[in-house]
């Protein structure tokens, strides 16, 4: 699963970053060698691709069955905290590395809550706290 809460970028921006071609929404494969063939959803109905690796993939559910799936227990993810972390050259550093600075956002200020009912409070608020009336 990505970490754009599936918004479909992260294979897109990786297969542009690669030029590597992306064939987006499949629900099977079978590679044959050099090849793929690949099934892969579209607007009313299902297009069969045939074409060469290397591709990315943006996988969609059924391309892999659920008893396929290989989710860990609590007790692998509780062990795998205390594992070392080898962090090695990555894509976000080879591509993504000229920035000069960075720096955390200003901490943003305290929620002020305003009753539904008092509709003079939020409006004063708006008008002489936060200048946006």
């Amino acid at each position: 699963e990505s970490i754009d809460y599936n918004g479909g970028a992260v294979h897109g921006i990786i297969s542009e970053i690669l030029n590597i071609p992306l064939v987006n929404a499949c629900v099977d494969i079978k590679i044959d060698g050099e090849s793929a063939k690949l099934i892969r959803e579209i607007d009313g109905g299902q297009e069969m691709i045939s074409t060469k690796l290397p591709l990315i993939i943006g996988g969609q559910k059924g391309l892999v069955q659920e008893s396929e799936l290989r989710i860990p227990n609590m007790r692998g993810i509780m062990q795998a905290r205390t594992k070392p972390l080898k962090v090695i050259d990555s894509l976000i550093n080879k591509y993504f590395s000229n920035s000069e600075k960075f720096e955390k956002p200003e901490k943003k200020g305290d929620c002020r809550i305003v009753d539904s009912n008092n509709i003079e409070e939020l409006i004063n608020i708006l008008c002489n706290d936060a200048k946006v009336i």
